[in-house]
C-alpha cells in the first residue's frame, strides 16, 4: 500500500467526513499531528470516498496547507474552517480532473450554479473588435472564461453563517471551490494581475482574426513574481488571473472618500472643483459627485473624485488601509493626478472574496468581523454608522439592474431572470413604468414586476467590452422568504461576449437603442440559481 505524508499543524476536531475525490484514488494518506498523534485517512478505491477520523480532543488548525507531489499526480490537502465555529475538513484536488469538492452546502450550491451557467458556450466578437471597422459574427469562446464568485450568507442578526468562493478558468474548467476564511481570505490562491494579451493569445488589430504577436497563458513569456497581486504566495496551491473589475472599482473610491468624511478631512457638502485642461471647470458638493458615480456609474464623477484623492495625497493611503484590513487584492494604482483617468486593467484590482468582506463591513453587523494581518479585530466601526448608511443608500439606489439582477429588463425577449430585486423608485417613470438611466432606455414597463419583487439588492455593477462585474448585499423584503447575503461576481465576460441567440448579429445587443442586453444572460441565471438555493436552504 502506498503512503503520502502531509504534515498538519495542530490537527484536531476532525469530525467524520466523507469527501468524494473523483475516479482516480489510491492508497492511504497519513496526517501527522505535530509528531504526536497519527491521523489516518483511508481512501476507499471502490467507492471513491475518503473517510477521515480523529480524536475529538485535539484542537483545530485553521489554514495550514500541505502539498504532496507524486510522479503522476499531485494531491493538495487543505484544512478549512468556519469563523464562527472551527470545523476543519480535508479538501482534495486531483490534478488529473482539476476538481475541488464541496466542504459545505453553500459551496456546493455556488459550484453547481457556476457549472450549470455553462459560460464556455458564450459567443465572442473577438479581441480588439470594440470599435472594429470590420464587423463580423461572433464565434464560440476559445477558452473557459475567468470567473470569480463569492457568497457570504448572513442570519437575521447579520452574523456570518457560511461563505463560499468559486473560481472558473481554463485552469479550473469545472470550477474550483477555494478554501476561505474571514481572517485569511482566499490565501490559498496566488492571484495574478490581469493580462488581456495572455487571455487573447497575443496582440490583435481591429477586425483581424490572427494576432500580430503571440503571448502564452502562463508562458511565452513565463509568469514571474512581478505578476502577483499579493506578494509571498509563490507556494499557494492555486493560481488565478484576476479579471479587471471595470466600474466596480468605484466602490473602493466611494469607501475611501467616506473614510475621509469620518476623519474630518471632508464633509458631504465640501465643494470640489473638477478642472481638466481644455475643459470647463465644474464645481459640485461631494455628495453630488458620489451619487452619479455609484448609481449611474458616471465616469466623469469618478474622475473628479480620483482627482480629489490625488490632490489630498490619499491614493496610497487608500491602498494601504485595504492591506491593513486584510483586503490586499483591493488596489487602485496608476491613475493620473491631472484628470483621474488612466484606468489600466493590470493596475486596478479586486477579487470576489475581498470585495465581499468589504461589503460585509459596509453592511455592519455587530462584533468582530475578522482579524487583520496584525491580529487586531476588524469591526464595522472602521467606518462610522452614518458613513455606512450613506454608502448603503447609494448602493440601494443603483440604477443599472442588468447583470446579477435583470429587473430593468423584465419581460424583454432573450432576457433571463436573475435576483428578484426591487428597482429604486427614482428610476421608474411614473407615467409609463420605463427605467431610463443616464440616457440608457431599458424600454419596458417594470411596475408590475417591481411590485412582486422579493429582495432589495444594494449593489454596484461594472461593464466594459472585455469585463463584467456586479457585487452587492441581498436582503429579503418584508413578507418574502428570508434571505440575507452578499454576492460578488467578477469576470472577463464583458459585452464582447453574447448568447447563442445572437449568433447572426454583427454587433452585440448592447448597442440596441432600446432594451440593450449588455451582459450574457448566463450571469443572471447563475444569480437566480444561487438565490433559489439560499431561499430554499435547510442547512
Amino acid at each position: 500500500m502506498e503512503h503520502v505524508c502531509c504534515s498538519v499543524v495542530n490537527a484536531s476536531d476532525l469530525n467524520f467526513a466523507e469527501i468524494a475525490i473523483g475516479e482516480r484514488v489510491f492508497g492511504e494518506i497519513i496526517l501527522a499531528n505535530e509528531g504526536t498523534t497519527n491521523l489516518t485517512a483511508e481512501v476507499k478505491s471502490d467507492s471513491g470516498e475518503l473517510q477521515v477520523t480523529a480524536p475529538p480532543s485535539h484542537r483545530a488548525s485553521l489554514d495550514h496547507l500541505a502539498q504532496c507531489p507524486r510522479p503522476s499526480r499531485r494531491l493538495v490537502a487543505v484544512l478549512l474552517s468556519c469563523p464562527a465555529r472551527i470545523i476543519p475538513m480535508l479538501l482534495l484536488l486531483g490534478a488529473s480532473s482539476q476538481r475541488a469538492v464541496a466542504a459545505s452546502p453553500l459551496e456546493a450550491a455556488v459550484l453547481r450554479a457556476v457549472r450549470e451557467a455553462r459560460f464556455d458556450r458564450v459567443l465572442d466578437f473577438g479581441p480588439a473588435n470594440e470599435d472594429s471597422a470590420k464587423p463580423a459574427s461572433p464565434k464560440t469562446i476559445a477558452h473557459v472564461p475567468n470567473v470569480d464568485v463569492t457568497v457570504i450568507q448572513l442570519n437575521r442578526a447579520g452574523q456570518v453563517v457560511a461563505s463560499a468562493n468559486v473560481l472558473l478558468s481554463r485552469d479550473y474548467p469545472e470550477g474550483l471551490i477555494v478554501p476561505v476564511s474571514l481572517d485569511q481570505g482566499a490565501a490559498a490562491v496566488r492571484f495574478r494581475r490581469w493580462d488581456i494579451e495572455r487571455w487573447n493569445g497575443g496582440v490583435f488589430k481591429p477586425g483581424e482574426p490572427l494576432p500580430v504577436t503571440t503571448k502564452g497563458w502562463t508562458n511565452d513569456p513565463p509568469l514571474t513574481d512581478d505578476h502577483d497581486l499579493v506578494p509571498g504566495r509563490a507556494n499557494a496551491a492555486f493560481q488565478f488571473m484576476a479579471p479587471y473589475p471595470a466600474s466596480l472599482f468605484k466602490l473602493l473610491v466611494a469607501f475611501h472618500v467616506m473614510r475621509m468624511v469620518d476623519d474630518g478631512s471632508l464633509t458631504l457638502d465640501t465643494p470640489h472643483t473638477f478642472s481638466v485642461a481644455n475643459q470647463k471647470d465644474e464645481t459640485r458638493p461631494l455628495r453630488a459627485w458620489l451619487d452619479p458615480m455609484m448609481t449611474e456609474s458616471n465616469n466623469r464623477a469618478t474622475q473628479a473624485l480620483l482627482q480629489l484623492l490625488h490632490r489630498r495625497s490619499r491614493i496610497e493611503t487608500m491602498n494601504r488601509e485595504f492591506r491593513e484590513l486584510g483586503l490586499p487584492t483591493l488596489q487602485i494604482n496608476g491613475t493620473r493626478a491631472a484628470d483621474g483617468r488612466n484606468w489600466q486593467t493590470d493596475r486596478i484590482h479586486m477579487t470576489a472574496f475581498d470585495t465581499a468582506r468589504l461589503l460585509l463591513l459596509i453592511e455592519g453587523p455587530a462584533g468582530d468581523l475578522w482579524r487583520g494581518p496584525d491580529g487586531r479585530a476588524v469591526t464595522a466601526r472602521f467606518l462610522s454608522e452614518s458613513s455606512r448608511a450613506f454608502l448603503k443608500q447609494l448602493l440601494a439606489e443603483q440604477g443599472l439592474n442588468e447583470a446579477l439582477s435583470t429587473a430593468n429588463l423584465t419581460g424583454v425577449r432573450h432576457v433571463r431572470p436573475g435576483l428578484p430585486s426591487q428597482i429604486a423608485a427614482r428610476w421608474i417613470n411614473p407615467t409609463n413604468g420605463i427605467v431610463v438611466v443616464d440616457g440608457v432606455n431599458f424600454g419596458v414597463d417594470v411596475r408590475a414586476s417591481n411590485a412582486v419583487a422579493e429582495v432589495t439588492f444594494a449593489h454596484k455593477t461594472g461593464l466594459t467590452y472585455n469585463y463584467a462585474s456586479d457585487a452587492g448585499i441581498v436582503t429579503s423584503l418584508p413578507g418574502r422568504p428570508f434571505r440575507r447575503y452578499i454576492i460578488v461576481f467578477l469576470s472577463n465576460l464583458g459585452y464582447r461576449y453574447v448568447d447563442e441567440v445572437f449568433a447572426d448579429r454583427t454587433k452585440g445587443p448592447y448597442a440596441d437603442p432600446v432594451s440593450p442586453i449588455s451582459y450574457t444572460q448566463r450571469i443572471p441565471a447563475l444569480a437566480k440559481a444561487i438565490d433559489d438555493a439560499i431561499r430554499e436552504a435547510r442547512w
